[in-house]
């Protein structure tokens, strides 16, 4: 079988950010610049008086990613907001955020998913791409005639797995 001939584009994809409670924030108003990079361990050549002898696993990498949306608001104290949640700033769908991080996680991660669905011209397929346990910050704010953006930054501590339906 051969890989799909339908090329996916900014219309196909969203974001969902979802917390260790299964609150879910779609985000929306997105400028459809998702980037995501995906490094594998780092490699440790193994040499026997400078000539290779072997090629080992060595650290895990950290994933980063990027994406940004048009600024609609800064926070809210009444519905749920990209800035609120990314800060873990307030109440939610009434109730608290829950880090995905777990033990040993200080910091409050999030899961972020990706998910670029080709179904509607012809590939009859979805494709998702989940991190785990990701921190995110807004890397930049900027003004400008054709509306304010929010630039999200992100680092992904426990891996991306991708899914196919």
């Amino acid at each position: 079988m051969s890989d799909s001939s339908v090329v996916a584009t900014r219309r196909d994809g969203t974001i969902t950010i979802t917390d260790g409670a299964a609150s879910a924030y779609a985000v929306s108003f997105e400028v459809g610049d998702f980037s995501a990079a995906e490094p594998k361990a780092d490699r440790v050549v193994i040499r026997d008086r400078g000539a290779i002898v072997g090629l080992r696993k060595g650290d895990d990498p950290v994933i980063t990613f990027s994406f940004s949306v048009h600024m609609r608001s800064l926070t809210d104290s009444t519905a749920d907001n990209l800035m609120d949640r990314l800060y873990n700033r307030g109440i939610h769908a009434g109730s608290p955020l829950t880090s995905t991080g777990g033990d040993g996680f200080e910091q409050f991660l999030q899961t972020v998913a990706f998910e670029v669905d080709t179904s509607a011209v012809g590939s009859g397929k979805t494709y998702t791409a989940t991190y785990a346990k990701c921190l995110m910050e807004v890397s930049s704010l900027s003004e400008s005639a054709d509306g304010n953006t929010i630039e999200v930054s992100g680092e992904c501590y426990g891996g991306v797995t991708y899914a196919q339906s």
